[in-house]
C-alpha cells in the first residue's frame, strides 16, 4: 500500500467534468492496447487501456475524466506506476473521506482494470498450457464455474424510497476461476423491474479490513458456492443485531471486516 504522502488529487478537489472529450483511440491496433502492463504504465498508456476496456463492455460506463482521480499528487506524466494498485488505494480512500460519487466511479474503473489486465495477460502470454491424462483429475477437487445467469446468492433489503430490493449475485462474463468478478443485480419488488445499475466486484480487489457490504455480499456468495452453500453467510449478517440495512445505500456506506470472516470460516 502506498504511504500517506501519496496524496489523491481528488481528496482535495474532485469534480467531473463531464464535458471532457476523450482522446482519440482509432487508429491504435488492438495489440498494441492489449500489450501495456498496468502494473507498470504510464498515465496515457493507463487511459488508453481503459478506455479501450470500456468501448468493448458498457457495464464499465465511468466518465472519462473520472480517471484523472487515480492520479497521485505528485504526479509525472512520463512516470510508470502500478495503476491496479493506485486505483484499489484511490478507491478506499474514498470511502474513508466519505465521497460516494467518486468511490462508484471508482468502483467501475477497478473493475475495467480487472477485466483488461485478464485479458492482456492471456494475451501475451505465450506458453503452452499443460496437458494432463484424465486420470490426473482425480487428484483434484473441481468446482464447475456456473453460467452467468446462475444465481450465487441473493438476500432482500429495505431499499428505502424503491421499497423492497431484492439483491443477487452472478458470475460476471470477464470472470475466471483464478480471478473470480461478481456481477450484482438489483430488482425493486414493489415495481417489479431491474434497476438499471449493477455492480462488478473483483473479488481478489476487495479491501478486507474495511469492505463494504455490497462487496461483503459479494464475497460471501462467492465462498458461499464454492462451499456448496446458498444465502447462508450475508443471511447470519442481516438476522444479526450487529449490522442494520435500512436502505441500499447501507450497502456502500456501512462496512465490514473480512478477516473475521476468513478467519471464523475459510
Amino acid at each position: 500500500m502506498y504511504s500517506n504522502d501519496f496524496l489523491f488529487s481528488s481528496h482535495l478537489n474532485y469534480q467531473i467534468n463531464s464535458a471532457k472529450s476523450a482522446e482519440s483511440e482509432t487508429d491504435i491496433p488492438d495489440k498494441d492496447i492489449l500489450s501495456i502492463n498496468l502494473k507498470k504504465c504510464d498515465f496515457k498508456e493507463f487511459s488508453k487501456a481503459l478506455l479501450f476496456e470500456k468501448n468493448k463492455n458498457p457495464d464499465f460506463n465511468f466518465m472519462d475524466s473520472s480517471l484523472d482521480a487515480v492520479k497521485p499528487s505528485n504526479f509525472s506524466p512520463d512516470k510508470k506506476y502500478n495503476f491496479l494498485d493506485l486505483t484499489e488505494y484511490a478507491k478506499h480512500t474514498a470511502i474513508t473521506i466519505g465521497n460516494m460519487t467518486l468511490f462508484s466511479e471508482l468502483q467501475k474503473i477497478a473493475s475495467a482494470s480487472e477485466a483488461f489486465n485478464a485479458i492482456s495477460t492471456a494475451h501475451s502470454s505465450t506458453t503452452a498450457p499443460l496437458v494432463r491424462s484424465f486420470n490426473d483429475y482425480d487428484s483434484f477437487s473441481i468446482k464447475a464455474q456456473p453460467t452467468t445467469l446462475e444465481e450465487l446468492g441473493s438476500c432482500v433489503i429495505g431499499g428505502g424510497n424503491e421499497g423492497a430490493i431484492k439483491i443477487a449475485a452472478t458470475f460476471h462474463e470477464s470472470s475466471t476461476s483464478t480471478h473470480p468478478i461478481i456481477s450484482v443485480r438489483f430488482y425493486s419488488l414493489n415495481n417489479g423491474v431491474y434497476l438499471t445499475n449493477r455492480d462488478i466486484i473483483g473479488i481478489d480487489n476487495i479491501y478486507k479490513a474495511n469492505a463494504s457490504l455490497m462487496e461483503t455480499f459479494a464475497y460471501m456468495s462467492y465462498h458461499d458456492y464454492m462451499n456448496n452453500h446458498f444465502n447462508y453467510s450475508f443471511d447470519k449478517i442481516l438476522i444479526s443485531d450487529s449490522i442494520e440495512i435500512d436502505s441500499l445505500d447501507d450497502m456502500y456506506t456501512k462496512h465490514y471486516d473480512l478477516r473475521i470472516y476468513d478467519k471464523l470460516y475459510a
